[in-house]
């Protein structure tokens, strides 16, 4: 089962978001063989009304946006970063570091969506939502 964990972020800023992985006895799960990919969606439904869509790894990240309704589709600055400490200076077992840069966050539109962000084992595929809920997005006055 996955956590749940209600974001807020504000249109137009990089937001820094950091969750550690543990097992029931609270240490970090190494996440050397995984990929990570997160969305942000206007509804559950269809894939049309993607917001951000982040992946990563161990060995380095991409990211990609797709402003729902708008036709962009283009890189940004940002990802997903796998056995990262909260500061993105070294590494921390089952830490998982996820960064939208302030281009990303920008074409995400004041209001409600939802979110959730999965880990995928390379070797066999499994695959295991870890996180979900909320994206509040605060609209940006300043541009």
């Amino acid at each position: 089962m996955s956590a749940r964990y209600d974001i807020t972020s504000n249109q137009g800023e990089t937001l820094h978001l950091h969750i550690l992985y543990t097992d029931s006895d609270d240490n970090g799960i190494d996440l050397t063989s995984y990929d990570a990919e997160m969305k942000v969606k206007r509804t559950f439904l269809g894939s049309s009304n993607t917001l951000l869509h982040l992946t990563g790894s161990t060995s380095g990240f991409t990211s990609g946006i797709t402003a729902g309704g708008t036709g962009y589709t283009g890189g940004i600055t940002g990802g997903i970063f796998l056995n990262r400490n909260v500061g993105n200076s070294g590494s921390q077992t089952g830490g998982i570091l996820v960064i939208a840069g302030s281009t990303a966050t920008g074409w995400i539109p004041d209001g409600s969506h939802h979110y959730d962000m999965e880990l995928k084992y390379k070797f066999t595929g499994e695959t295991t939502r870890v996180i979900e809920g909320r994206f509040e997005s605060d609209g940006e006055v300043t541009r």
